[in-house]
């Protein structure tokens, strides 16, 4: 039986609402005392949120390329749709690197997939793959403007090392920054033209993304 877009959204929604609530219980009544637990509760709301959205990704581009039914009721088409998970996660890779594909085989592990939350390589899988629906994804996609910000602030908190530092750091001319002890204290920047947190503006923004590549 084909997926629904819908229901991989859905899915999704309910993930996001969860990590939501979690966020807005730590910010309305805070349960830690201490910084390192607090950094580590923040890290962890921020790793969840990128896991969600990296999720979601995976599951609608791979879906669309086997054959789903999309928001609209269409039964979604292409090149690949016979090929296993495993397969397209393979003609995934090759994509996001700029590589040609070449004889098709199936990866042997999830840490060999691309980074499905990254823009940049989704826009390449996407286009790459042509399934039925390329261009709804693509403009889903094409829409995100604060989703490399959490990224950014994701690999600052897995990879602590100068380099994220500085990057972290970087991303303060778009905010109103506050604090910078830990890079996950950048779900708390304030975005000047709506004067709510970026925290905020990924949840809003993975919305509407979603929305648009189920079409």
């Amino acid at each position: 039986m084909p997926s629904s877009l819908n229901s991989i959204r859905n899915r999704f929604l309910r993930r996001l609402k969860v990590v939501d609530s979690a966020f807005e219980r730590h910010l309305v009544s805070p349960v830690v005392k201490f910084r390192s637990d607090r950094y580590a509760l923040q890290d962890g709301l921020v790793s969840h949120l990128w896991q969600y959205w990296s999720a979601f990704c995976r599951e609608v581009v791979i879906a669309s390329a086997q054959g789903a039914i999309t928001k609209s009721g269409v039964m979604t088409t292409s090149p690949f749709a016979e090929l296993t998970q495993a397969e397209i996660a393979y003609v995934a890779m090759r994509l996001a690197k700029g590589n040609s594909i070449g004889r098709i085989r199936a990866l042997t592990g999830s840490h060999l997939e691309p980074t499905w939350g990254d823009i940049s390589k989704l826009s390449l899988i996407a286009g790459g793959i042509d399934s039925s629906n390329r261009s709804a994804l693509l403009t889903a996609f094409g829409v995100a403007s604060s989703i490399q910000d959490l990224q950014l602030c994701r690999n600052a908190c897995a990879h602590v090392n100068l380099e994220s530092y500085r990057r972290f750091r970087g991303a303060r001319v778009r905010y109103i920054p506050q604090g910078f002890a830990h890079p996950s204290e950048l779900m708390y920047w304030v975005v000047p033209s709506t004067g709510d947190f970026a925290w905020r503006s990924w949840m809003d923004e993975l919305e509407i993304i979603s929305d648009f590549a189920i079409v």
